[in-house]
């Protein structure tokens, strides 16, 4: 059973335990993290100059979510939903999150998530008893995009293989990498067996994130890495080939 912490101001040893709904809280970044409940993604706050949420889970956790977002802001300050890819367990709950917003946040996802985000196509949510809503995005991502999130910048970098449309974002200066579902912590990469998954096109990804210093790794499920990101993901590219 992991461990479960709580840290504030705190740069933190690697990896991170984490129980379910709990928060991280960075001082020199001001990420807050809020761990994925049973099928739900990591859910990401970053505030700053462009609060943004990154990622929404599918909504059936809503409000465990929403009470722990507004432990640290007043939701009608979040600006924009940045969405990694199109499954329902990262965007299921872009509606409820927009609600509570309370007026529309600026919707950001690759052009080839958005096609089935506007449909609201989820055969996932079905299988779990929900619905994918039917959401239009605003902004369509190519790649190579410079963000705005909190106060810093992001290039967004195309890295399908799980999904066609799945996007990562990374910071320079901070050496910090959002990876959804392209690659999480101790070697552990996303999968390829769902309709659009590709094993070439995500071992030609993941090669592509070994390029990039990283030193903090923010995954779409389980725990986050602080320090030694590229290893993390130099040990997902090595175990992507075998398995390719």
């Amino acid at each position: 059973m992991p461990v479960c912490l709580i840290l504030k101001n705190k740069i933190s040893i690697v990896p991170i335990f984490l129980c379910s709904g709990e928060i991280i809280s960075l001082n020199y970044m001001t990420i807050y993290v809020i761990q994925g409940y049973n099928y739900d993604s990591n859910v990401y706050l970053v505030t700053g100059r462009k609060s943004t949420i990154i990622d929404c889970g599918t909504g059936l956790f809503h409000q465990r979510i929403e009470s722990q977002i507004r432990k640290i802001v007043d939701p009608s300050t979040i600006q924009q939903i940045i969405l990694t890819h199109e499954h329902y367990d990262h965007c299921g709950g872009v509606k409820k999150m927009i609600e509570m917003i309370g007026s529309r946040p600026v919707i950001f996802a690759h052009q080839l998530a958005s096609e089935k985000i506007e449909r609201g196509e989820s055969i996932f949510a079905r299988m779990l008893g929900g619905k994918m809503p039917k959401i239009s995005v605003d902004q369509k991502l190519k790649g190579e995009e410079q963000l705005i999130i909190g106060d810093d910048s992001y290039l967004c970098i195309h890295t399908p293989g799980h999904t066609p449309g799945c996007i990562c974002l990374y910071n320079k200066e901070n050496k910090t990498l959002f990876s959804g579902d392209t690659v999480f912590s101790n070697g552990s990469f996303g999968r390829t067996d769902f309709p659009g998954g590709s094993t070439q096109k995500l071992i030609n990804s993941i090669k592509k994130l070994t390029t990039y210093d990283i030193q903090n790794l923010y995954p779409g499920h389980e725990n986050i890495v602080e320090g030694e990101g590229n290893l993390h993901i130099r040990s997902s590219y090595q175990n992507i080939k075998m398995y390719g």
